[in-house]
């Protein structure tokens, strides 16, 4: 197994070794899948975790090499579904083999959500979209920041106008 820190995993959440699978903290994605992004602990663990469910899933319907190596035909993979009525034939799933890592990275999207009660009954509450992981230029985010001595709220704006992350310390509820 390909150790860098954290398990080295395919697009599909595959080890270089054919029966072992991960995500979350434990993992991040090999270079071959991705340019950004690497660690899925910057990920919604809900929603990697069911793109793993949805992998192995799909071990079960999709035909395996005997060295262990998945076929995945072209429109099956994770997080993707195909047309009803569609079969594929042996040329098709013998075009789609793919040597590991398989350069895809399935589409996380969902923010991930950190959030607890503190010392003090002060509470925090962390939203991060995983586009916030992708500036490489810190100084293209606009932050807006409250001046109350009570509590601390901020909320980090994209040069696209899409919000990157909220974050809130305080001894207010927030409810989400």
């Amino acid at each position: 197994m390909i150790y860098d820190g954290r398990v080295i995993v395919d697009g599909f959440f595959q080890t270089n070794d054919n029966s072992i699978f991960a995500t979350g903290s434990v993992a991040k994605f090999s270079r071959k899948c991705t340019t950004h992004l690497q660690m899925l602990d910057k990920f919604c663990s809900k929603e990697a975790g069911k793109a793993l469910a949805e992998t192995m899933f799909k071990l079960i319907t999709v035909p395996i090499m005997p060295n262990g190596r998945i076929i995945w035909p072209q429109g099956l993979v994770p997080g993707m579904h195909p047309p009803l009525g569609d079969s594929f034939t042996s040329k098709q799933l013998s075009q789609d083999v793919i040597q590991w890592p398989r350069p895809f990275r399935p589409l996380l999207y969902k923010p991930r959500v950190v959030g607890g009660i503190l010392v003090g009954n002060m509470r925090f509450l962390s939203v991060t979209s995983p586009s916030w992981w992708m500036v490489t230029n810190a100084k293209m985010v606009k932050s807006l920041k409250t001046n109350d001595a009570h509590k601390y709220c901020r909320v980090d704006v994209l040069p696209s106008g899409d919000v990157a992350q909220f974050i809130y310390f305080g001894s207010a509820e927030i409810k989400v």
